[in-house]
């Protein structure tokens, strides 16, 4: 009688042991979960590997200017989706066209991820780039790209945010015949406006898609 007491103890012993394990295991488990989870969010970003990291600290400065939208557009409004800006003009020769064409490819390539990403195109030509002008043009690049024009003041406060510098070249003595030389980086922005990649110009489509794959969230 006292050795089944005995057996029947131990027994108990083991089953109280044997559940505290688990629970261990279990809590152990959640907290992993936890971690894993809160890596994704904060923790270290992975870097870009064929553009250029920034990883800028301060936002960019809000703007709105009219749009292709036919509203007046305001960076903030895309604060949950990643943005790529990009600088240029509809009369660009090769280099715009060829950039525009890189990122249509690039959203496309991102598959699902691409909801998380809003495409801006800003003239840097506003004297002849008209919202109607700018979204015939744009609608040969993508149905998510969204034209942005202002002022020659505002563009040129907007362009300096970013670094982005630009200047008209006459190709003759009409006022109006002339060409820009401008930077061409495509500038991509977290949720939070802040610089976060730039890809300069001859990074190809697939290789942006590649890069914002790593770094969306």
């Amino acid at each position: 009688m006292q050795s089944d007491k005995a057996a029947q103890s131990q027994y108990g012993r083991q089953q109280t042991s044997l559940s505290r394990i688990l629970a261990v295991a279990v809590v152990l488990a959640v907290l992993g979960i936890i971690a894993f989870v809160l890596w994704r969010q904060f923790g270290p970003r992975p870097g870009p590997q064929y553009g250029i990291a920034v990883n800028a600290s301060r936002p960019i400065d809000d703007f709105t200017l009219d749009s292709t939208l036919g509203r007046p557009v305001a960076l903030s409004e895309f604060g949950e989706r990643y943005t790529m800006l990009y600088f240029g003009y509809t009369t660009c020769p090769d280099i715009c066209p060829t950039t525009l064409a890189d990122m249509g490819k690039a959203q496309t390539l991102l598959g699902d991820a691409a909801d998380r990403v809003q495409m801006l195109f800003i003239t840097v030509d506003p004297e002849r780039d008209t919202p109607e002008r700018m979204r015939d043009y744009l609608a040969y690049f993508g149905k998510n790209i969204i034209g942005l024009r202002g002022s020659l003041e505002e563009t040129e406060a907007v362009a300096g945010q970013f670094g982005v510098v630009y200047q008209k070249q006459f190709a003759s003595t009409s006022a109006t015949d002339y060409l820009i030389d401008h930077s061409s980086v495509v500038l991509v922005l977290d949720p939070q406006r802040r610089p976060l990649v730039m890809f300069p110009f001859g990074v190809t489509a697939e290789q942006m898609a590649h890069d914002l794959s790593a770094v969306i969230r």
